[in-house]
C-alpha cells in the first residue's frame, strides 16, 4: 500500500488564514512571559534586593536566546516544516514559567529567561511563524505576516493588566504559576493548527533533498548587502525600542503615577502596536515594505521623543500611542521587506538572521537603560539615546530602500 502524499495548501486560502490565526493566538500565549517581567521590573528587585541592571539582564538574555536560537530554529523550519519547531516552544515557555517560581540567584533567574523562554522558547515562534506566513500568502501577505506579528501586540494589551492584578494578589512568583498553567494548557492545542504545507513545499523540499546547502547559499557580497542594511537597521530600532517597551512600567512609578498607571501606559502602547502591525500590514500590500518601515520608524522616534521628557499622563498616553503605532507597524515589515528581495527557499535562516540582530537590540536597549537609570536615577536619558538610535535606522531604510530603487508592491511577488 502506497503512502499518502501531502498535498500543498492554497496561498491566501483558507488554510493559509487558519495557519496564520492560530500562529497569532501561539504568539499571544507565548509572549505572554516577558511582559509579566516587563511589568515587575522594580517589584522582582525590590523582592529579592536586586538592581534594575541585574533584573534586566534576564530580559537582555532571553533576547539574545530568542535570536541565536531564531537562526537554528528558522533553518530547522525550513527543513522539517514549522508544526514540530513550534511544539517545542509550546512546552518549553510553559516549563520555564513554572521553574521561575523556584529561582532564588540571579544567575538561575537569568539561566532560565536565556535557555527555556529564549533559546528554546520564544525562538521557536516569532521567525519560524512569520517564514510560514510568508510562504503561505502572495496578495496578502504584509496583512498575514502582521496578523501573525499581532499577537505580541495582542498580548501587551492583555497581559500588563493581568499579571498587574495577579502580582498584586499572588506575587509575581504566583503571577507565574497561573501563567505557566495556562501555557501549558493553551498552547499545544494551538500548535496542531498549523498543520499542512504551504504552496511549493514539495517543490522546495524536492530541491532541497537534491541539494541541501542551498537552503543555506549565502549569494554573493552584492547580493547580500540589502539584508546587512535591514540586519543593521533593525539593531538600531529595537535597542531604541526596549527602552520604553522594558521600563516604561517602572518610568510611570518613578514619576509618581502607580503600579496600575504603569501597566495602562504598557497596555496602551501595546494595544496601539496592535492596531499599528494590521494597518501598516495592509498598507504594506499597498506600497511595499520598506516604505511601510519608514513610516512605523518615523512614528517611533516621534513616540519616543514624546516620552522623554513629559510628566503629565496625558501626554504620556499620547507618546504612548504614537510610539506603539510606529513600533508595531515596523518590526513585522522586516520580514515582508525581506521577502520581497529573496525567494521563499533558505528564507527562514534569513529571517533568522534579521531577528537575532532585532533580539540583540531588544537586549542592548534593555539593559542599557536599566544600567543608565543605576547611574542616573532617571530613564529620560535613556529615552532620548533611544531616540538617536532610531534616527540612524531612518538612515539605514532609506539606503536600503535607495538601493533596491522604488519599493514595488508586493501583490503577485514570485517565489
Amino acid at each position: 500500500m502506497s503512502k499518502p502524499v501531502a498535498v500543498d495548501g492554497a496561498a491566501d486560502g483558507l488554510a493559509a488564514w487558519r495557519v496564520a490565526l492560530a500562529s497569532l493566538l501561539i504568539v499571544f500565549c507565548g509572549m505572554g512571559i516577558e511582559y509579566l517581567l516587563w511589568t515587575s521590573v522594580k517589584t522582582i528587585s525590590d523582592d529579592m534586593d536586586w538592581s534594575r541592571g541585574t533584573t534586566s539582564a534576564a530580559y537582555a538574555l532571553e533576547m539574545i536566546g530568542t535570536g541565536v536560537g531564531g537562526i537554528l530554529m528558522g533553518r530547522l523550519c525550513d527543513k522539517i516544516g514549522a508544526l514540530p519547531v513550534v511544539l517545542i516552544g509550546a512546552m518549553m515557555i510553559p516549563a520555564g514559567a513554572l521553574t521561575l517560581t523556584h529561582v532564588t540567584q540571579p544567575w538561575q533567574f537569568c539561566l532560565v529567561f536565556g535557555l527555556m523562554i529564549g533559546f528554546l522558547g520564544n525562538a521557536t515562534l516569532f521567525a519560524p511563524l512569520i517564514t510560514t506566513a510568508t510562504r503561505w500568502f502572495e496578495r496578502y501577505r504584509g496583512l498575514a505576516v502582521a496578523v501573525v506579528a499581532s499577537g505580541q501586540g495582542l498580548a501587551g494589551f492583555i497581559w500588563p493588566t493581568v499579571f498587574d492584578v495577579l502580582i498584586a494578589d499572588y506575587g509575581w512568583r504566583g503571577a507565574l504559576f497561573i501563567y505557566g498553567c495556562f501555557a501549558m494548557v493553551a498552547m499545544p492545542p494551538l500548535v496542531i493548527l498549523l498543520k499542512g504545507n504551504p504552496p511549493g513545499w514539495s517543490a522546495m523540499q524536492a530541491e532541497r533533498v537534491s541539494d541541501d546547502r542551498s537552503a543555506f547559499r549565502m549569494g554573493s557580497l552584492s547580493e547580500n548587502v540589502p539584508h546587512a542594511l535591514l540586519c543593521a537597521a533593525i539593531l538600531c530600532c529595537c535597542i531604541a525600542m526596549a527602552m520604553p517597551l522594558v521600563h516604561i512600567a517602572s518610568h510611570a512609578r518613578d514619576i509618581g503615577y502607580t503600579s496600575s498607571d504603569g501597566a495602562l501606559l504598557l497596555t496602551w502602547i501595546m494595544g496601539s502596536s496592535f492596531i499599528g502591525r494590521l494597518g501598516m500590514g495592509a498598507f504594506a500590500d499597498r506600497i511595499g515594505g520598506l516604505q511601510a518601515m519608514l513610516i512605523g520608524s518615523g512614528m517611533q522616534a516621534l513616540g519616543i521623543l514624546i516620552l522623554a521628557p513629559f510628566d503629565n499622563f496625558a501626554v504620556l498616553l499620547l507618546g504612548a500611542t504614537v510610539f506603539g503605532l510606529g513600533f508595531g507597524g515596523l518590526v513585522p515589515m522586516y520580514a515582508v521587506a525581506l521577502r520581497s528581495i529573496y525567494p521563499a527557499k533558505g528564507l527562514g535562516w534569513r529571517v533568522g538572521v534579521i531577528f537575532l540582530f532585532g533580539a540583540t537590540g531588544m537586549a542592548m536597549g534593555g539593559q542599557l537603560a536599566g544600567s543608565m537609570f543605576d547611574w542616573t536615577g532617571t530613564y529620560r536619558w535613556a529615552f532620548l539615546i533611544g531616540f538617536a538610535f532610531n534616527v540612524v535606522n531612518l538612515f539605514l531604510i532609506v539606503t536600503v530602500m535607495t538601493l533596491r530603487g522604488r519599493p514595488q508592491p508586493l501583490v503577485g511577488t514570485t517565489a
